[in-house]
């Protein structure tokens, strides 16, 4: 199947953010530094960041071990309706505005699902679940991709700059949470690994 090539933002210089933006991701790098589960640390921030961007619902999805689709990690916002499915859903890489965003290591920004011909195979869950703008920032870090974090908007709009700035700054932190949750699990395995081999 032919990959959807979406739109890619304009470049431009994010301001800095400011007053309650700052106060956000100070909480965030809290949470990222006490956390002891990952994934208890991602529904946090996702929770915090929705409304800050005044986004109807969010998603985290993070990566399986083969490289191939990705699962979901933490859901803001989601319709009582989709509930029962969401726990079982799986994104392909390069398929989806989540997927695409990681398949390509870039933000995807749809500015109006519904307004947009060539995606009429998502009009019919943009409708179903209340949405018309999505944007996708994938979870980076120096270590690789980790994931993508998908904010879904009620209505058609381009994100303003001070938007996409705090977007970005919370998936950085939200792929380094991944990240610490990773090397903390490694490291759980090599002492029991080595505290195994310490018995006689």
């Amino acid at each position: 199947m032919r990959r959807q090539r979406w739109q890619r933002p304009a470049e431009e210089v994010a301001p800095w953010p400011e007053g309650a933006d700052v106060a956000l991701l100070r909480d965030l790098t809290h949470a990222l530094a006490q956390a002891d589960r990952p994934r208890e640390a991602l529904q946090f921030a996702l929770d915090r960041l929705c409304p800050a961007l005044e986004a109807a619902a969010g998603s985290v999805f993070l990566l399986d071990p083969v490289g191939e689709s990705m699962q979901l990690a933490a859901a803001h916002g989601w319709p009582e309706t989709a509930r029962p499915w969401l726990g079982a859903l799986r994104v392909e890489v390069g398929r989806g505005p989540s997927g695409e965003a990681v398949a390509e290591r870039r933000v995807i920004e749809i500015a109006d699902v519904l307004g947009d011909a060539s995606l009429t195979d998502w009009h019919p869950v943009a409708r179903e679940l209340g949405f018309r703008a999505v944007v996708a920032v994938p979870l980076l870090t120096q270590a690789g991709t980790h994931g993508a974090c998908t904010v879904y908007f009620p209505q058609a709009v381009t994100v303003p700059p001070r938007a996409r700035a705090l977007l970005r700054a919370g998936a950085d932190l939200m792929a380094v949470m991944v990240e610490r949750g990773v090397l903390a699990e490694r490291l759980r395995r090599a002492e029991a690994a080595v505290a195994a081999s310490d018995r006689p």
